[in-house]
């Protein structure tokens, strides 16, 4: 199997500041071992991280929230050292705590990996059915509009 395998708060810890890339990165607990079970297992891992991303490194004009006004111009131009020093830091810590252990490390450019079994991430919501799954329906009622009161 192909997992595409996410770094911040799935990999390592995310409990520091962003800017923050001069702490030493930690392991989260399971984590060193997990991928190392998965590849002893014969599994072709993909480090897949948004600290890749070009809308972050390369180009504001990439960055979707600033096309629509969400994020600035002079914003993201603040934060460009930032992301560019958290992507070397990440594959510094990859090529030093897990040497060999991904097949490949995503350079962002390609967008999301669509040849992959299994998305390794914190931050996802798992729609579709089966345990865990969200429906559209739980979905909305979690994050959309505030609840009505309901009359007892």
């Amino acid at each position: 199997m192909i997992f595409a395998v996410d770094f911040d708060g799935t990999i390592v810890s995310m409990d520091r500041r962003y800017d923050d890339v001069t702490s030493p990165l930690r392991f989260l607990p399971g984590a060193r071992a997990g991928l190392l079970a998965l590849r002893r297992a014969g599994h072709h891992l993909l480090l897949w991280s948004a600290r890749a991303s070009p809308a972050l490194l390369d180009s504001p004009e990439l960055d979707p929230l600033v096309r629509a006004g969400v994020t600035s111009r002079g914003a993201w131009e603040k934060m460009l050292a930032v992301n560019r020093a958290r992507h070397r830091q990440m594959l510094e810590f990859v090529e030093r705590e897990l040497p060999g252990v991904f097949a490949a490390v995503d350079d962002g450019r390609g967008g999301k990996p669509v040849n992959v079994d299994v998305f390794l991430d914190d931050r996802a919501v798992r729609l579709g059915r089966g345990a865990g799954a969200f429906s559209w329906r739980e979905v909305a009622r979690s994050w959309g509009e505030p609840a009505q009161r309901r009359s007892a």
